[in-house]
């Protein structure tokens, strides 16, 4: 009966376990794309719900690449201008969109996704 008990208990364990991990990954999991900034945002103004205070936002509408040279074409806003000549590391999220940007080093993009930001 313990035998049943813990056999059920384990398997319940990694369903559980498993269905998590599904869930994280949908919800905040993204694939790799690289970008680069060749021009400013488009300069937005927005107003906050709470207390209608005014603020800035810069709209960024742009092709970028993945690892193997796939292109997408992404928007996302920033609470700053970015500087040009920068190369970004997007994680896109399918549903999402992007859901964060780190800039990059020109070494670490990778060389397909590199050849297609130069033409």
């Amino acid at each position: 009966m313990k035998k049943i008990f813990f056999g059920l208990a384990t398997v319940l364990l990694v369903i559980l376990i498993g269905s998590g991990y599904t869930w994280y990954k949908v919800n905040y999991g993204g694939t790799a794309y690289y970008v680069q900034i060749n021009k400013n945002g488009k300069e937005e103004e927005k107003i906050t719900s709470d207390s209608s205070a005014k603020y800035k936002q810069y709209a960024y509408d742009i092709d970028s690449y993945q690892k193997d040279g796939k292109v997408k074409r992404v928007d996302f806003n920033t609470d700053h201008n970015l500087r040009k000549e920068a190369y970004l590391k997007l994680k896109v999220n399918p549903t999402k969109g992007v859901i964060s940007w780190e800039e990059v080093k020109k070494s670490e993009v990778p060389k397909a996704a590199l050849e297609k930001l130069k033409e």
